[in-house]
């Protein structure tokens, strides 16, 4: 019975130290690390790469990544795959994009890999990636920035820009001038009551009565002396146009009181001229007021 139990115990020995039923115990040799680029710019994205070859059955994982708070890395994003490979190992690998931060060298971040069976392996790498400063090493202090240099004047559009400014000047007075005289021309009150005149001229010969035409010659004569002296002659009776035209010195004002007088006879005397004797009239009014300027200026001038 000894004997048969002493080979039990020595089966059951044999049977724990084969090699195909004891888990793989993660070592070192089995972790590499990479990270692209080498060097970068201050807050610039690493590409670090981890991947475990090992022989065990159990699941891999990477915990415990030295990345955030109080260190230079800050990991964006990452992936991991397992595969198997030709010579019967199995890959894991995790791919992670790291934002770093800070100055000069630094040590790529640490981390633990956790196998299924509770096994673990720390890791802390000596690879390094160096990170670059925006800033010229030799700046020693921040100056306020300098204003933006102004462009200068193109003084060559100096010239160009004053002669067509003098242009519109020159074409805008031309233009004022030319509108101002043809208004003057059409409100010119002795132009408007030569024309009336000739009307009615036209119409005694087509057979108005010559009562009407004294009438007509009397409102023309009154409207023209109102616009042409600028006082209210339409309103006044003769004798006040009269004393009006005397205070201002109008040269033909005796003629101008004749012809209303004629008018007033015809009009409130029921005096009764004929056709020639109103065609007489109007021709003399005509003269009268045709002559009205010119008999002006020559008061001015003595």
């Amino acid at each position: 019975m000894s004997a048969r139990c002493n080979s039990l115990v020595v089966a059951a020995l044999l049977a724990l130290a084969t090699p195909g039923t004891a888990s793989a115990a993660l070592r070192p040799a089995d972790v590499t690390v990479s990270a692209e680029p080498d060097s970068l710019f201050a807050g610039e994205r690493l590409r670090y790469v981890i991947t475990v070859r090992h022989r065990g059955t159990e699941a891999l994982s990477i915990a415990s990544l030295a990345t955030g708070q109080n260190t230079p890395f800050e990991i964006i994003a990452s992936r991991s795959n397992t595969k198997k490979l030709d010579d019967g190992l199995v890959e894991y690998r995790m791919d992670a994009e790291l934002a770093v931060f800070g100055q000069g060298r630094q040590r790529l971040p640490g981390f633990t890999v956790l196998a299924g069976d509770g096994n673990r392996l720390d890791v802390r790498p000596a690879e390094t990636v160096t990170v670059l400063s925006a800033t010229d090493a030799a700046v020693t202090e921040l100056r306020p920035v300098s204003p933006p240099a102004s462009a200068p004047f193109p003084a060559w559009l100096l010239v160009p820009a004053l002669l067509v400014l003098a242009v519109l000047l020159l074409a805008g007075y031309f233009a004022r001038t030319f509108f101002l005289t043809l208004r003057r021309h059409l409100d010119d009150p002795v132009r408007a009551a030569r024309k009336k005149l000739r009307a009615i001229r036209r119409q005694l010969s087509k057979g108005l009565a010559p009562a009407a035409g004294y009438e007509a010659l009397s409102n023309i004569l009154r409207e023209f002396l109102q616009n042409r002296y600028g006082f209210g002659a339409r309103e006044m009776v003769t004798q006040e146009i009269a004393e009006e035209l005397a205070a201002r010195n109008i040269n033909i004002r005796a003629e101008l009181i004749t012809l209303l007088d004629q008018a007033d006879l015809v009009k409130f005397a029921d005096r009764r001229p004929d056709h020639e004797e109103c065609r007489a009239s109007l021709n003399i009014a005509e003269e009268l007021v045709a002559s009205a300027g010119e008999g002006e200026m020559e008061v001015v001038g003595q």
